[in-house]
């Protein structure tokens, strides 16, 4: 997110957000935005495996809120130490720690059940909306990539977008293929995220942006000798 002003990420957090609001508004309503859900967990859940459990339980382990804080611990000293300034450090733990407690507030504003005991993989007890472990992920690998490609080559930043998109959806698809939550939960986890990759990439391109360079000016002309 390179250069990018207050206004336009506040443009963005605005929609996200509204988007956010709809989507919670017909989670509790069950309006038909969540006509998916049902029909994406009984086709996933039919094609469990051996195998797919066994990727399914590592990916969402390295995607539990837990691991997401110790990795954006880890990644922000690693960017701290790169740059020679602790604020990459604090913009992404702030990032990945504000979004982590807005899950856990938004889940206990929706109280939204998860799916039946019988078709998880692994027992979830408290409630389903959002995904907890897909809004951390969302914020840690998002706002990660903003600091290390924001002043990149447009195609670089695509690149790294790319990247850390297939890490949320990931996350997200091993999320309701173990049976603990609804696509619109993954969905509204990575819009949350988003939230928070905006306000935290827009703050780090406020805090840290260099300073301009101001050209010297021309030393005066001396004259050696005046002539008359």
């Amino acid at each position: 997110m390179p250069h990018t002003s207050i206004a336009t990420a506040g443009l963005r957090v605005s929609a996200l957000t509204l988007i956010l609001a709809v989507l919670c508004v017909q989670v509790r309503d069950g309006g038909p935005l969540t006509g998916a859900d049902v029909p994406a967990t009984s086709w996933v859940v039919g094609h469990r495996s051996a195998t797919l459990d066994h990727v399914a339980l590592l990916v969402t382990a390295l995607g539990s809120p837990v691991a997401t804080v110790a990795l954006a611990v880890i990644c922000g000293l690693a960017l701290a130490w790169r740059r020679r300034s602790a604020i990459p450090a604090a913009v992404v733990v702030g990032t990945v720690g504000a979004a982590t407690a807005a899950s856990t507030a938004l889940k206990l504003v929706v109280e939204r059940s998860r799916p039946a005991v019988d078709l998880q993989e692994v027992l979830e007890t408290d409630y389903s909306f959002p995904s907890g472990h897909v809004t951390g992920t969302a914020a840690l690998l998002g706002v990660t990539a903003a600091i290390l490609l924001g002043r990149r080559h447009l195609r670089v930043r695509v690149c790294g977008a790319a990247v850390a998109g297939c890490g949320v959806v990931i996350v997200a698809v091993t999320r309701v293929y173990l049976g603990v939550h609804w696509m619109s939960d993954v969905v509204a986890g990575a819009i949350l995220g988003a939230v928070f990759v905006t306000v935290g990439a827009a703050t780090y391109e406020r805090v840290h942006r260099p300073l301009v360079a101001v050209a010297p000016s021309k030393p005066l002309a001396v004259l050696d000798r005046v002539g008359g």
